[in-house]
């Protein structure tokens, strides 16, 4: 049962952690949902932010929030199941370069995507951005 579950969340996991969307616009993000038939939601936050979430049961929540131009300005991945950040720090740490304990960098598309692994209300979550030094 294990494997399965793990399994599964690799599927998952492949569709939306390694797909960053951080600096792209709305529709990028709602072209790769609806090519690959995956239900989400939209909300507005304020005035000037908005989100588009996908969760899959018992595995993870992707959260983009989006600026008033449409364009996603942070990706957050909360996992779900009790190993689920154990397995996501895994998967980071062979996938991208790691520059502390929580903490990673992705370099692709001419961006540098700074990913952190933070807890809020003592419930984990990855918080990827730009960093600074990003085009």
């Amino acid at each position: 049962m294990r494997y399965l579950i793990l399994f599964s969340l690799m599927i998952f996991c492949n569709l939306g952690y390694a797909q960053f969307f951080v600096g792209d616009s709305k529709e990028a993000v709602l072209g790769f949902l609806i090519e690959n038939n995956v239900k989400f939601t939209e909300a507005k936050l304020s005035d000037t932010t908005s989100r588009i979430s996908v969760l899959y049961e018992k595995e993870y929540q992707m959260i983009w929030v989006l600026n008033s131009d449409n364009v996603v300005i942070k990706q957050t991945l909360i996992p779900e199941s009790k190993n689920g950040v154990n397995e996501f720090v895994r998967w980071f740490n062979e996938d991208f370069v790691r520059i502390s304990d929580t903490e990673w960098r992705n370099y692709a598309n001419g961006r540098i995507y700074r990913i952190q692994l933070i807890y809020f209300l003592k419930e984990p979550l990855f918080s990827i951005t730009l960093s600074p030094d990003s085009k």
